[in-house]
């Protein structure tokens, strides 16, 4: 399958609540919500097929010391195809000149983003 890959045009927030609602960590995010978000991003890669949005992935940056990747999702039909590493990819052709790259993930999840170099944290991640 042939997708279009795109880090210069944004989604609309209708467009990545059905995204969103496939997850437990962002199911509950609002089409409002999703607009601001989007209003902030910069980095950012969105993934169709066809015209359908089927993969998305933003980070947060300074541009030069530090970079957070989030929100990196793929529809459910999609899964399993290699559309999440392309937007991993992406994402760190963007951020090559940052000095550190964090991202927070689940458990399971922690075997898809080893082969990036991504490992455990040694410092205590805290939040609100």
């Amino acid at each position: 399958m042939k997708y279009s890959i795109t880090t210069e045009k944004l989604p609309q927030a209708f467009e990545l609540l059905p995204l969103f609602s496939q997850t437990t960590w962002a199911k509950d995010r609002s089409a409002e919500g999703i607009a601001l978000l989007l209003n902030k991003t910069e980095t950012y890669v969105v993934i169709r097929d066809n015209d359908q949005l089927i993969g998305f992935g933003r980070a947060l940056t300074d541009g030069i010391y530090r970079a957070l990747l989030d929100d990196i999702i793929v529809h459910e039909k999609y899964r399993k195809q290699g559309i999440g590493k392309l937007i991993v990819n992406k994402l760190l052709d963007q951020l090559k000149d940052v000095e550190q790259i964090f991202l927070t993930t689940k458990p399971e999840l922690e075997s898809f983003y080893k082969p990036y170099g991504f490992s455990k944290s040694k410092g205590l991640t805290m939040s609100l």
